[in-house]
């Protein structure tokens, strides 16, 4: 039979915060940040310059160091293996620090990492297979018809704020409308 609708199981996701002080970083060298595309010899999927995106981080890390710097690596992408879970903080932060130094264009020094943080989720990506849109409007259509209940999240709206932010909106403007009618 054709499992082509088939819901695709989520992958696990890594993501890694490493603070450093490194003068390089200062000039923001890939600017936020950069995505890696499918079949990349990195292990990372994306990196995140978070104190290049947020001038309120870097205003608080500058409190801290001249040229201290937040970054952020995500790991895990649909449909390959699991490739960080079983790595121990130090293989992690070494894998990391790799990925960034290729994908900023700047060598990192294990030396000037003042922190690192790594936290995992499992279940987390939705789906991006055949039928999923169709998946989400039923369970949409079922909920409807329970009162006093709503849903919401990645895994109906999609990844991103600006899928489930709105998503959210909508959910609780449904229950308040609800409350009010009564």
């Amino acid at each position: 039979g054709d499992d082509a609708g088939d819901p695709v199981l989520p992958a696990p996701i890594e993501l890694v915060t490493i603070v450093l002080d490194e003068p390089a970083l200062d000039a923001a060298p890939r600017g936020s940040g950069l995505l890696v595309a499918p079949g990349s010899t990195l292990h990372a999927k994306a990196l995140t310059h978070a104190t290049a995106k947020w001038a309120w981080l870097a205003d608080r890390a500058k409190e801290h160091g001249e040229h201290r710097h937040v970054v952020r690596l995500s790991f895990g992408r649909q449909g390959e293996a699991d490739a960080t879970s079983a790595l121990t903080d130090e293989e992690l932060l070494s894998t990391a620090l790799h990925d960034a130094s290729v994908m900023l264009g700047v060598q990192l020094d294990p030396g000037s990492v003042r922190g690192f943080h790594r936290i995992s989720w499992t279940g987390t990506q939705p789906t991006a297979a055949r039928g999923q849109r169709e998946r989400s409007t039923a369970i949409r259509e079922a909920v409807a018809e329970v009162p006093d209940l709503a849903v919401t999240g990645a895994w109906l709206s999609g990844t991103g704020l600006a899928s489930v932010v709105p998503d959210a909106h909508e959910a609780a403007a449904r229950l308040r409308h609800q409350a009010l009618q009564r």
